[in-house]
């Protein structure tokens, strides 16, 4: 039997002791010249906080134009926002733009400048600037007043999920303005509205129609409630572009 080596367990002891405060010293610089990094970083970014939060990923965009707009910044938040339109058709970066001009709450108001950017971001696929584009046309406000118009942006942005313009949809629906009348799918806009988090009008409009429908017609439009899946805002895009060329192809045809 091999008898232990207590003066090699000592070396191996006192070297392992050396490793242990060397590592521990290299821990100490290290922790030094990241905070000193850090520091400087933050220092950059406080030297100039007229600049979006570099840590925002796909800048220019309408996360970017928040950032400064939050802060104050609002030229700068405009001009972030149309970079974000120019560069990168950001679809949400259109909306705020058209909020800005049409709100008027930091620049002077520009209706014309505010329906380009609501349209812009309506065509993008922008469930805010659809519901809002269609409240234009609703109303006549900056435009001529279209129902047919307001209909189609209603239901566009009703069918990405938001509650507030399902049931305007549904109103339209249920008197056929703008679009043919349609208590099915009155009934599925007000039912989806109320789910949606938006009951305050649709409840009363909904057992107000139930009242008029059949039975059968009831059971339907709760069947297109349960198959109800909200578009995304790509699909939403896709579908209005479609609805763009054949509308252009249709005026086309008519010259």
């Amino acid at each position: 039997m091999m008898h232990r080596n207590r003066n090699a367990v000592a070396v191996r002891g006192q070297n392992s002791q050396a490793r242990v405060i060397g590592l521990a010293l290299f821990v100490v610089l290290a922790g030094l010249v990241f905070s000193m990094s850090i520091g400087a970083a933050g220092a950059n970014v406080l030297s100039d906080p007229s600049k979006p939060d570099p840590s925002i990923e796909g800048a220019p965009n309408e996360a970017s134009g928040q950032d400064l707009y939050k802060r104050g910044y609002y030229p700068e938040a405009l001009a972030e926002w149309e970079r974000a339109v120019e560069e990168n058709q950001d679809r949400g970066a259109a909306f705020q733009l058209a909020e800005a001009y049409f709100d008027a709450v930091v620049v002077e108001r520009d209706i014309e400048k505010a329906i380009k950017y609501y349209m812009m971001g309506a065509e993008w696929g922008d469930a805010r600037a659809q519901e809002d584009l269609g409240t234009l046309f609703d109303k006549g406000w900056g435009v001529e007043k279209d129902l047919s118009k307001a209909a189609k942006w209603y239901e566009a942005a009703a069918k990405q999920g938001r509650p507030s313009a399902q049931y305007n949809i549904a109103t339209m629906y249920e008197d056929g303005v703008g679009v043919q009348a349609d208590k099915v799918k009155a009934y599925m806009y007000y039912q989806l509205s109320i789910e949606g988090g938006f009951p305050k009008f649709a409840t009363e409009a909904l057992e107000k129609l139930s009242t008029e429908m059949e039975p059968a017609e009831i059971k339907e439009a709760t069947r297109m409630v349960r198959a109800f899946k909200p578009m995304t805002a790509e699909e939403s895009a896709a579908a209005t572009n479609v609805t763009v060329k054949a509308s252009a192809n249709e005026d086309a045809s008519t010259e």
